[in-house]
């Protein structure tokens, strides 16, 4: 009876303490177990995690830095035990203390880890559960503001924005308004919006106490205000970032942008700010960092637009780079910026360029678009450069021969001189790197010595004075001897007997040594001359392409001052000089076509005008007529009655009325659903009257103009069969 008592407490004890009621009894006992049997651990794990992830942050501060460290996965991997266990013991408290009240928070550790192993799609599920069943406010907030952070780290900003604004109503504590501004100045800056992100991160400052990520804030917002030129309100930020424990890196990046801002907001003379940052160089803690010195020194004679200097300090921070190929790149795109937007070198640009997308990190936030700008930099100074070419080619066959000839001559006298510069210039600074890399050695220890069988430029000057007097010889015993010559000088060097044998019978004179030379230069010259003329266009075939290849020069640099560099002033005047040069180009519709929509009055310019009489059939015709185009049932059948006819007249070989017809179908039925018909009825009829060229341009306009046509297959079939005759 006894035992039967004990088993029926039991199990009233047991009944009373199920997760599934809310007696306080097993509230108690659920709070008890969730909190020390799981909550305390995941949070330690999550804790060290963040702290990891932290401190093992890789910073680039020449780029902008990120209000908030941006969630990488890969980079999670190093914390992916800690992960695993906050997602193991949040899990238990979900499933075996669903009546805690720590079960908000287990929810949101656990979509907070799974956010950070990239696993975006549950993490917002785990935050949108949290909000819609959790009866704990400050728990529902905290989750509503992790979801936003989500959608901005997924790149749905939309979503980010809507989720931000049911948070701005919401009446938050201290800890969550503090996060929510920082995730809400997170989500502005990376959509571009700087002012907005700056002025919210400040109000998100005011709640945070002194630590490094408060120094990162303050960085970051020094940062946007210097990006929309405001240094005045950047500068008490970058001063603010020592007084919050930094680390040594961050602290020198935000005084060197102190004293950049500083030197703007006084107006005046630089001399104070350019004798601080010369101190910096001579200071010895600073040895491995005078790259970033001399970046920001150019940057500040950059804002000065003193080009010159800025680029002068610009390729000093390159000489003095150690290593560190996040802040070249960033030294690359200045000096590329400068002669793109400053100086319009493009040639020049286009070098710098390339060499920013060699050594900037694939994951930079402006990676694309400087790779983007560096191709189309590319194909731009390759097409000047065709114009430049063809034009020296045409004016140079323009002369009479003996003209030509000397003019010849001069051409490659320049260019021999200039690969000699050239190559005077690359041993000149490669002495100078030498003598950089000598001076670093004795800048870190002034009493340090190489000995001299160690030190390479003793042995390089000993070898070259040991070959100047015996000869290149091989290393082997008995180098000495007589029979052993070898190189331009043998063993008669060590006993002093050379120039005392007789002259041999065959050798030449002086006079005629010289001679010699004259005539293997002259034939050299000649061989040169040769080169060159077979490449000038002497032959009307040889002019005629010349001629093309400029006739395809400005239309490719027509298109891309329009659509890569988005200059359309430019644009326009490069498609006026195509028209102008080359009056019967292939590229006169949709030249015509592009200056039209770029002109201020789309209905009276005279390019539309023109291209609408002189290419009424043309698919850039029919874009600009289809915008006003009303299409009604009447016009359908119309059409079709239209297109009826004329493919009636087409099977009975009357080709020139069946061509007529189609082409005014094409032209007033724009719109119909029978417009690529007329368009392929009419590329079949150019083919049956032998207008090969209108043929081959129609054909393309059509795979360009109507990629959805149930005629495409048709299209592309022609196509092939031209591209195989």
């Amino acid at each position: 009876m006894q035992r039967l008592s004990i088993i029926i407490g039991f199990l009233i004890v047991t009944a009373g303490c199920s997760q599934f009621t809310n007696s306080p009894t097993s509230k108690a006992w659920h709070n008890t177990n969730a909190y020390f049997n799981s909550l305390i651990i995941a949070r330690e794990n999550m804790k060290e995690a963040d702290k990891q992830l932290f401190t093992t942050r890789e910073e680039n501060y020449s780029a902008l830095m990120p209000i908030l460290l941006p969630m990488d996965s890969t980079k999670a991997q190093e914390v992916a035990t800690n992960l695993k266990e906050v997602i193991e013991k949040t899990s238990l408290i979900a499933e075996r203390h669903s009546n805690s009240k720590y079960l908000a928070e287990a929810y949101i550790l656990l979509g907070k880890a799974r956010m950070m192993k990239g696993d975006f799609i549950n993490a917002i599920e785990v935050f949108k559960y949290v909000n819609t069943t959790t009866k704990d406010e400050t728990g529902r907030h905290t989750a509503l503001i992790w979801l936003m952070r989500a959608y901005t780290e997924q790149r749905d900003y939309e979503m980010a924005l809507k989720v931000s604004e049911v948070i701005r109503t919401l009446d938050l504590n201290k800890t969550n308004t503090r996060d929510f501004y920082l995730t809400k100045a997170y989500l502005h800056q990376r959509t571009g919006e700087f002012a907005t992100s700056a002025a919210i991160a400040e109000e998100a400052l005011k709640l945070m106490s002194k630590n490094e990520q408060t120094a990162r804030v303050h960085y970051a917002v020094g940062q946007m205000y210097d990006i929309i030129n405001q240094s005045a309100k950047a500068l008490p930020h970058y001063l603010a970032v020592p007084k919050n424990r930094p680390n040594y890196d961050m602290e020198f990046y935000a005084h060197l942008n102190a004293l950049l801002d500083e030197a703007v907001v006084r107006r005046g003379s630089t001399a104070g700010v350019q004798e601080n940052f010369k101190k910096m160089l001579t200071d010895r803690k600073n040895t491995d960092l005078k790259d970033k010195i001399f970046y920001t020194m150019g940057n500040l004679e950059a804002r000065k637009e003193n080009y010159p200097k800025a680029i002068e300090y610009y390729n000093a921070s390159l000489r003095n780079s150690t290593g560190n190929s996040a802040q070249n790149a960033y030294t690359y795109l200045e000096l590329a910026e400068i002669h793109y937007n400053k100086l319009l070198k493009y040639d020049l640009a286009s070098l710098y360029y390339d060499s920013t997308i060699t050594a900037l990190p694939k994951n930079s936030p402006d990676y694309e678009r400087i790779s983007r700008r560096a191709s189309s930099l590319s194909d731009f100074v390759t097409y000047q450069r065709v114009l430049t070419l063809e034009d020296s080619l045409q004016h140079l066959a323009a002369m009479n021969p003996a003209a030509l000839e000397k003019t010849l001559e001069t051409v490659i006298q320049q260019k021999e001189e200039e690969a000699q510069k050239a190559k005077e210039a690359a041993e000149l600074a490669a002495k100078k790197n030498n003598n950089v890399a000598v001076d670093r050695l004795s800048d870190k220890d002034e009493t340090f010595k190489r000995w001299a069988l160690y030190d390479p430029v003793v042995i390089a000057k000993n070898k070259s004075d040991f070959q100047q007097i015996w000869g290149t010889r091989p290393l082997d015993d008995n180098w000495r001897r007589k029979d052993k010559e070898a190189g331009s000088i043998s063993f008669k060097v060590e006993r002093g007997v050379v120039g005392s044998e007789p002259a041999q019978a065959n050798a030449p004179t002086r006079q005629e040594a010289e001679q010699q030379k004259a005539d293997a230069a002259a034939k050299e010259m000649e061989a040169k001359k040769k080169e060159l003329y077979t490449r000038i266009p002497t032959t009307p075939e040889k002019l005629v392409a010349s001629q093309r290849k400029q006739e395809e020069a400005y239309y490719q640099l027509g298109k891309i001052y329009k659509f890569q560099f988005n200059e359309p002033q430019n644009a326009i005047a490069t498609f006026r000089t195509l028209l102008a040069k080359f009056p019967q180009t292939v590229h006169e519709a949709e030249a015509l076509y592009l200056l039209a929509l770029m002109s201020e009055n789309q209905e009276t310019n005279p390019y539309r005008a023109t291209l609408l009489s002189k290419h009424p059939a043309s698919t850039y015709a029919r874009q600009l007529l289809r915008g006003n185009a009303s299409i009604t049932s009447d016009t359908e059948s119309k059409a079709h009655v239209v297109y009826t006819q004329a493919f009636n007249l087409y099977s009975n070989d009357s080709y020139q009325s069946a061509l007529k017809m189609a082409e005014d179908g094409l032209i007033t039925y724009t719109g119909t659903s029978i417009e690529d018909k007329f368009a392929m009825l009419r590329i079949i009829l150019l083919a049956k009257t032998g207008q090969r060229d209108v043929y081959q341009q129609a054909l393309n306009e059509f795979i360009q103009g109507y990629p959805s046509s149930n005629l495409m297959p048709k299209a592309k079939e022609l196509m092939a069969v031209l591209d195989k005759k």
